[in-house]
């Protein structure tokens, strides 16, 4: 991140070591209270060196992962795209019923369509939360997609997440 000081100079700082992800310091809080113009609090969020990178929304089983959807959305226009405190930079929503689970990029166009389950290498959804957590928010693999897998769509100017086929494509690349 470029950063001017006082006297006009500029200097650079790096938030997140971005090619041995691994070595981020990982962190996990839950219901983190943020008073804005309205109060939210946030179910599970998860800091990568202090900054609220994963926002995790959680719902009770049987309620549509919509509801959840549709909470990030509020949260969006009342905190984490008010240019204030720390959750501007969210990169990975994920929302999930326990039995459904899913994940999307921080963008303020996003729609649900844009949501996506994790799939294994054989393509094989993986829905339920404990599984989910257990690969995809695996601390050096939750990393990986942050740095190499969320991209900037140039002309829409959105930040959008690879799904897991896209990943697979280019895993047999290499």
């Amino acid at each position: 991140m470029e950063l001017s000081r006082d006297d006009g100079t500029t200097f650079y700082l790096e938030f997140l070591n971005i090619e041995h992800w691994c070595q981020n310091q990982y962190q996990v809080t839950n219901q983190i209270t943020q008073q804005g113009n309205y109060k939210n609090r946030y179910d599970v969020t998860l800091l990568i060196n202090g900054l609220p990178l994963v926002q995790i929304e959680l719902k009770r089983r049987g309620l549509e992962l919509k509801e959840a959807f549709n909470q990030i959305n509020r949260y969006q226009r009342h905190s984490y795209g008010a240019d204030i405190g720390l959750f501007q930079y969210v990169q990975i929503f994920v929302i999930s019923n326990g039995v459904n689970t899913r994940y999307y990029a921080n963008n303020r166009k996003q729609e649900y369509k844009q949501t996506f389950y994790w799939a294994d290498e054989e393509n094989n959804l993986i829905t339920q939360l404990e599984d989910f957590a257990d690969r995809f928010l695996e601390k050096c693999h939750v990393s990986k997609m942050i740095c190499k897998y969320i991209v900037l769509h140039e002309s829409d100017k959105v930040l959008m997440v690879l799904r897991p086929y896209q990943l697979l494509c280019g895993r047999s690349h290499h």
